[in-house]
């Protein structure tokens, strides 16, 4: 096959997301909100490629300080409040595309190791991802809750983001997030026709010892391999939910939405989250200001100076967290000077992975008032109805390829014959070879292998 060919067939299965041409792991993930996440994943490890200090400039690091400078973390502080980001697709190990449950496992190890932080906050902005290792991030959250709180506060919260989300002390919701898609599911992408209409040879040998390796996905037992792989998947899932959010599997079967998402104010209804408040309003809660207004306020109100004692003046805010104002006023002022600047340099994160977009960008740029995220969602479009002209490409060079002969690998000494693709052509061709008739027994067997390989020809 030639580099070309090969190029465009690698392009074509990267808009899937990265998967490969097949597979067996289980995922759980929504598929809507793969491709804006990986977007946003790419800005932030494009920014990690081009700076020397990675964690200085990443856009996540506008919640706070750097946990930990030159520690290669994404993790932030707002006073002694670590801050863990899960953030778009999540795998298992570390990768350029998505975020890892490594990552998150490191990271919450490295806030439990500082003595001056008191409290963790799961920044939970995530489709979801594999089910492979999801279990470990629950697993040290349940260590690092014997030391301190840990809250998971949620934008987009889906499938294994809900599953890492819900082993937290308390599940809270923005106003305008997104949480739920409990479940699992299999994705397989069986691309060797095409690639054997194209001149691919696909050899695959199957020892006598092993039958059931390689099962039809069109079998009984092929779709009853993946059925039981993926109903194992869900049922960690449910059982998950079961120790951490004290209620029964019955319970998650009959609110949790069986795979739905749900807004906020129905997640809460459902039992799905336990609040909804602002990133703010939770740090807050973890400094302990609500706290202290409550007490103050139960205590003034039997003095009969409420009112006076109720009021949250800034002094006041100052004089009890003055490390939380003072981060909070750092953060509105770099925020404020640097708006602008942030705009740009967001829209440039957003097309640094996508080329062929330049007078897009710079429109959107020039006009003073879009942000990095709808500038996300209008260059994902583009790229969308670019990528469409692609598959059109591919389709016509599916059609082209439809009549071609593929040969055994090794060749037949350059002696070959061209047979139709077709089940005269594909008898012809089996008694005319020797090395078919040991391979198949019967003209017949060698005929419906090929119908399998190449359905449109036949």
């Amino acid at each position: 096959m030639n580099p070309t060919t090969l190029s465009m067939i690698q392009g074509f299965l990267q808009q899937f997301g990265g998967r490969s041409a097949g597979g067996l792991s289980p995922w759980a993930i929504r598929e809507d909100g793969v491709a804006a996440s990986l977007q946003t994943v790419r800005s932030i490890r494009t920014r990690e490629a081009m700076s020397e200090a990675p964690s200085a400039i990443s856009p996540i690091n506008r919640r706070g300080a750097p946990l930990s400078p030159g520690a290669g973390s994404y993790a932030t502080r707002v006073g002694n409040i670590a801050i863990v980001p899960a953030i778009g697709p999540l795998v298992s190990r570390f990768s350029w595309q998505y975020w890892s449950y490594d990552e998150i496992v490191r990271d919450l190890r490295l806030a439990g190791s500082m003595p001056d932080i008191e409290a963790v906050i799961l920044d939970m902005d995530t489709p979801g991802g594999m089910v492979d290792n999801v279990d470990s991030v629950p697993a040290e959250v349940a260590r690092l809750r014997e030391k301190m709180p840990v809250y998971a506060h949620c934008n987009f919260c889906c499938s294994a983001g809900y599953w890492i989300a819900s082993s937290a002390e308390k599940v809270i919701a923005n106003k305008t997030g997104l949480v739920g898609s409990v479940g699992a599911l299999i994705r397989y992408v069986e691309m060797e026709g095409i690639l054997t209409r194209l001149g691919a040879n696909v050899v695959e040998v199957v020892a006598e010892q092993s039958p059931n390796k390689r099962l039809s996905r069109d079998s009984d037992e092929g779709r009853a391999e993946l059925q039981a792989i993926v109903d194992d998947g869900a049922e960690l899932f449910l059982q998950g939910l079961v120790a951490t959010r004290g209620v029964t599997r019955e319970t998650i079967l009959e609110n949790y939405g069986q795979g739905l998402v749900f807004p906020a104010g129905e997640a809460l209804r459902r039992g799905l989250v336990d609040e909804i408040a602002s990133l703010e309003d939770v740090l807050a809660d973890l400094a302990g200001r609500r706290e202290n207004s409550i007490v103050a306020a139960s205590a003034t109100a039997k003095a009969g100076t409420e009112k006076e004692s109720t009021m949250l003046t800034l002094e006041k805010l100052k004089a009890e967290n003055p490390d939380l104002v003072s981060a909070l006023l750092a953060e509105g002022a770099a925020s404020g000077a640097n708006a602008e600047r942030d705009r740009l340099l967001g829209i440039d994160a957003q097309a640094a992975s996508l080329s062929g977009h330049d007078e897009l960008v710079q429109r959107l740029k020039a006009d003073g008032k879009t942000t990095p995220a709808e500038a996300a969602v209008q260059i994902l479009a583009a790229e969308k109805a670019k990528n469409a002209e692609r598959l059109k490409g591919l389709e016509q060079l599916d059609a082209a390829a439809a009549g071609v002969t593929s040969t055994l690998s090794g060749g037949d000494g350059g002696n070959a014959k061209t047979f139709p693709q077709n089940a005269e052509g594909w008898k012809a061709e089996w008694e005319a070879t020797p090395k078919l008739q040991d391979e198949f027994p019967t003209a017949e067997a060698y005929v419906a292998t090929m119908k399998r390989q190449a359905p449109k020809a036949a």
